[in-house]
């Protein structure tokens, strides 16, 4: 038992595993999931917008994106009033946001762990070795 308490301690203090509990949001309270899309302007502004995002409550991923959009961010709201008052009260408020498309999450069908052998197929990372 100590080699497997060692190996997982090893991987916290690597920051390659974070142990957390993963809970169903509609069971706990949250109504209204969402995935919001962001443009920025100027572009310069991104970084400082992201990190700004990030440290509202709500938020639980923010991620530079390409295509339309500058940021992807999925929300975890009490009800529709919550996600509202979110998006007009705060986030249209941080500087450099002048777009938001915002979609509802109605049910999610899968969440999972990354799968470590799409990155290297049959191998173990080093990281993850006894």
């Amino acid at each position: 038992m100590g080699t497997v308490r060692n190996r997982v301690a090893r991987l916290v203090d690597d920051k390659i595993v974070r142990i957390s509990g993963r809970v169903d949001p509609h069971k706990v309270g949250f109504r209204a999931p969402a995935n919001i899309r962001v443009t920025i302007q100027p572009p310069s502004l991104v970084e400082q917008a992201a990190a700004q995002i990030a440290e509202f409550p709500e938020v639980s991923y923010v991620a530079l994106i390409s295509g339309e959009f500058d940021l992807e961010v999925d929300v975890l709201c009490r009800d529709q009033s919550h996600l509202s008052s979110l998006i007009t009260g705060r986030l249209h408020q941080v500087p450099g946001v002048t777009k938001v498309h915002t979609d509802m999450v109605l049910r999610v069908y899968k969440l999972a762990d990354p799968d470590l052998n799409l990155v290297h197929p049959g191998r173990v990372p080093d990281a993850a070795k006894g």
